[in-house]
Formats: C-alpha cells, structure tokens, sequence
C-alpha cells in the first residue's frame, strides 16, 4: 500500500520540477532565441513531450496496478526530469551570459549613437549659428521666404534698406511689406519660379520703403533645399542701386543734351560746311558766268604745267576775247554784255570737258587749258569752238571772238611765257580783223628767255620773302629749266642733233645760289647737295652734246630726277630759314 503512494509521489514531485523547468525555458524563449539556441529549445520542447507520454503511463500504471512497470517508468521520468533541469539550468546561464554581452554591446552602440548624435547636434547647432551670424552679417539686404510670398528671415541689413524691423518684416508677404501693386504679377512669376528650382540674378526692381520712398535694388533669389532636394523655401539678396540709377539716369539725361547739343553742333557745322563751300565757290567761282576764275586757273596751270614737263605730254594754251564787247554795253547795256558773257562761257564750258580746263580770265576774255593738245590739235580745237560761238544765236547781233593759242615747246620758260605767248597770238587775231585763230608757233611768237636784270631781282625779292609768292617763283622757275634740258636732252638723244641740248642764256641756278648762299638761315648741308647734284646734271648734259647716247640719257634723267625733287623740298625749307 505504501509503496503506490510512494511512486505517485515521485511521480507528481518530477512532475512539478518537470514543469517549472518548462516554464522557465518558454520565459527564456525570445531570450534563447536572441542567443542563438533555437535547436536547443526544440530539443528541450521535445523531452517534454517525452515527459508527458511518460507522466500519463504513469498514470495508467498506478491506476491498472501494474507494478511491475512502475518503477523503470519512474526511473525514467527521473532521468528524464534530471537531464531536463540540467539543460534547462545551463541554458538560463548561458542565455543569461550571452544576453548581458548583448546588452554591454547594445549599450556601447547606444552611447557611441548618442555620442555621434551629440556631435552632429552641436555642428548642427554651430552651423546654425554660423548661419545666422552670416545671415544677419551680412553687408545685403537678405531676407527668406516661402512659396507663398511670406517672409521667415529678415536680416539687419534689411532692416536698415527697407526700414522695417525684423518683428515688422517676418510672417508678412513680399506683396504687402514692400512690392508696388504694379509688380506683383511679375514678383509672383519670379516666386513661382524660384520655387519650381530657378536662379534669378541681377533683377532690377523697384520697391516701397517703410518711408514710402521708392528704391531700386538689384535683386539675386535663388532656392533652398532639403537633404532630399526639395525645394523648401528661398532666399533673396537685395543691393540699394539706387543712387547708381540716379547717377545713370543723369549721364543719360547729360547724353541727351549732349547729343541734342551734338544734333545742333552737325546743323550748324553742316551749315558752316555750306556757308564754307558757298564761299569757296564764290571765291573759286566767276558770279557772272559760273566758270572757275583767275586764281583757280593759275593754280591749275601750274599743276598742268609741271605734270607736262614731268611726262613730256603735250599742253596747250587758249585766250578768247569777245569781239566789239564794249560796243554790247555802250549799245544795249551792260544786262545785254553780261548776257553775252553767259553765252560764251556755256558754250566753253560744253566744249571743255573731261581734262579739259576752261575759265574766266578776266573782262570779256576767257581762258582754256588744253592738256594732251599739241599745236595741230589745240589750233583745230580753237577753230571749232570760234564756229560755235559764232553760231550762238543772240537777239542783238551776232557774237564773234578772236582766239590765241600757244603750245607747250622746248623753248617755253614757264606758265606765264606760255600765257604770254598766247597773248600775243590773240593781239595778232584782233589786229587782223578779229574773229578768227592765231597759234603762236605758226605765227613764229617766242618768249625765249628772262631778263637776267629780272631775274636778279626775282632771287633777291626771293630771298627777302623766305617762302613766300616770290621764293615759290623763283624755286618753280629753276625746275622749269631742268626739266625743259631733260626734254631737250631726250630730243636730242632721238633726233641725233646734240644742238638741242644748248640754251643761250646764263646758268639761272648759278645766280640763285649765289643770293641763297648769302642767306645764314638757309641750311648750308643742303645747298651743297643741290649745288653737287646741279654740277653732276651739267656734266652729263656736256656728255650729251659731244656724244648722244641712251646710257648718258638714263645717268641725266636720274640725276635731274633727284635735284628736282631736292629743288622741290627747298620750297618747304625755305619758309623755316625765312
């Protein structure tokens, strides 16, 4: 009888130590887990099962009496029991070890995380800081705002710009601090699109003080984002240009002025010009008949002139003399004189086109350069243009002129021996009966030479001038000469005949330089190059007549080429000595 009772106690006490150690391994689950004994906890799981098959044997056992059986399931549920709480009791120590490693892990994690926390936190906090001070240091009026306009900064920069305080300024709208109703659609714009990630730079704008007084500022707003990139808000940069505009507007308004004043400048310069060239032309311009007058003429008959002499081109001469002129006046009066004048010079001036040069002389006489004319050709010309003046009508009488020419030729002196000679035609033409031609070549007219007495006078007064009308006479005169023996020389080379290289007469140069060397203001250096250039061309032309030869020819034409453009430089050096 005691011996059931003993079993069944066994039995119940294994039992209950049995389930506390299963208790304890499910409270340790997560635990076990976490450590890493889940095979251990299944096998664990299993010897409790295994207990409970043996636990209800028991049972049936006591309840049956077989006792035979009893005690090897006793024994077993012992053992099983022993090893049950043996592994149990090592798995809470182990779990217990592992979990106190997890949780000194856990621990250095959590303060090294909260360490790092802290550190970003203060850099965080400093960066802030930092910005702040930027932000509110800064030297610009800067100020932040939202998609909608509002402001959330407001630095002291922009407290004194705008005279808003920062209480003033921050949580109200751009549109309703600062912006003039004009410019709020387009300051919307901008926001919209400073906020869809647009960079504004260089915005010119105007807005409305606290004082009600308008400023300009040159606006910059870009926009601000998070870590993610999105756009979280703005910022705008604002610089007072206003008296920048003020001084701009002024150099615009002084530039309008000055360009009025420019505009009114050109008219009056543009009327100067044509006052100008009105006087020229009246200065250059016969008032009567419109052709260029004397002085004009003399000046381009010099030109004419020389350019002849240079090229060896042929140049002819033409005075025209209206026929009976005084009896115009004294019989139809002078409006019937001047009338006749006008028909004369319109038909010079048809006759005389291209190179051809016509003008008034003076009087009732009138003057025609006839470059490229030889004698042939310019007597021809003269004797059409006598047939068209002749057939001009007029309501009066007929209207006749007698002409003569003279032809630029070895002998000629200079432009006035040519107009000389021309004049003595043209006394030929009137004294024979007027209304006809008379060439001074044909009629055996020629102005050879200059007085030698003249000449001396014409150095002194030259020399006495220094640069004037006189000293440019004198100098042209000496390089009339040379080119005229370079033209006799070239004759005399083509012809054979070396007496063409002769001129009676004494050396004009020779004279010249004895009056220039008097001089002290003239340079003396360059009197020597012309003198040894002038004794070179001399001793060639001697070559030249007692052999004519091309080789000569070419030494003198370089030779007089070099003292003509030395006599040519004496011109402006004269004026400085004078």
């Amino acid at each position: 009888m005691m011996k059931p009772i003993l079993d069944s106690t066994a039995i119940s006490i294994g039992a209950l130590l049995m389930l506390w150690a299963i208790a304890r391994a499910w409270s340790m689950r997560q635990a076990v887990q976490q450590a890493g004994y889940c095979t251990l906890l299944r096998a664990l799981l299993a010897l409790m099962l295994l207990f409970f098959a043996g636990y209800l044997f028991s049972v049936w056992a006591i309840l049956s009496q077989h006792a035979a059986w009893l005690h090897s399931i006793v024994a077993l549920i012992f053992l099983f029991g022993s090893v049950f709480v043996l592994l149990t009791v090592w798995l809470a120590q182990n779990t217990s070890a592992k979990l106190r490693q997890y949780s000194q892990r856990l621990e250095q994690l959590v303060e090294e995380r909260t360490k790092h926390l802290q550190v970003a936190l203060h850099e965080q906090e400093l960066s802030r800081r930092y910005f702040a001070q930027l932000f509110q240091g800064m030297p610009v009026a800067c100020f932040t705002y939202d998609r909608n306009g509002v402001i959330r900064d407001w630095n002291a920069e922009a407290e004194r710009v705008y005279g808003f305080s920062s209480a003033e300024a921050v949580g109200k709208t751009i549109y309703e601090l600062f912006c003039r109703p004009e410019d709020v659609e387009a300051t919307q714009r901008v926001i919209e699109a400073v906020f869809a990630g647009e960079v504004f730079r260089g915005i010119e704008w105007q807005d409305v003080t606290k004082s009600g007084e308008i400023r300009w500022m040159w606006c910059s707003t870009f926009p601000l984002t998070d870590t993610e990139g999105r756009v979280v808000g703005a910022i705008s940069a604002n610089i007072d240009i206003t008296e920048r505009k003020q001084q701009q507007q002024l150099i615009e308004a002084q530039r309008d002025e000055l360009e009025a004043q420019n505009e009114n400048l050109q008219r009056m310069a543009s009327r100067l010009a044509e006052a100008n060239a009105q006087l020229e032309r009246m200065a250059t311009t016969d008032g009567l008949t419109g052709l260029p007058n004397y002085r004009v003429f003399r000046e381009r008959l010099w030109r004419e002139f020389l350019w002849a002499l240079e090229h060896d081109c042929p140049l002819s001469v033409l005075l025209l003399d209206v026929d009976h002129f005084k009896q115009f006046n004294d019989t139809y009066g002078h409006q019937a004189g001047d009338e006749v004048l006008r028909k004369v010079a319109t038909v010079l001036r048809q006759r005389c086109e291209g190179t051809l040069f016509a003008a008034r002389y003076g009087g009732e006489e009138f003057v025609a350069l006839l470059p490229g004319m030889d004698e042939q050709d310019a007597f021809r010309f003269a004797e059409e243009l006598r047939q068209a003046i002749a057939e001009v009508p007029c309501c009066y009488r007929q209207i006749t002129a007698s002409i003569g020419v003279a032809t630029l030729d070895l002998h000629t002196l200079n432009p006035e021996s040519l107009i000389e000679e021309a004049d003595q035609a043209l006394y030929l033409s009137k004294r024979d009966g007027r209304n006809r031609v008379s060439h001074a070549g044909r009629e055996g007219i020629l102005v050879t030479d200059i007085p030698e007495e003249e000449w001396i006078s014409r150095v002194q007064q030259a020399i006495q001038d220094g640069g004037g009308y006189a000293a440019r006479q004198v100098v042209s005169q000496m390089i009339y000469d040379h080119l005229q023996a370079m033209r006799r020389a070239r004759c005399a080379v083509e012809t054979g005949d070396p007496s063409r290289c002769y001129r009676d007469g004494a050396c004009r140069f020779e004279q010249w330089k004895a009056y220039a060397s008097q001089c002290p203001a003239f340079p003396s250096e360059r009197l020597q190059l012309v003198d040894a250039q002038h004794a070179l061309f001399h001793q060639l032309m001697q070559e030249l007549r007692r052999q004519p030869s091309q080789a000569t020819l070419g030494q003198l034409q370089q030779c007089g080429k070099q003292f003509v453009e030395s006599l040519q430089e004496v011109l402006v050096v004269i004026p400085c000595a004078a």
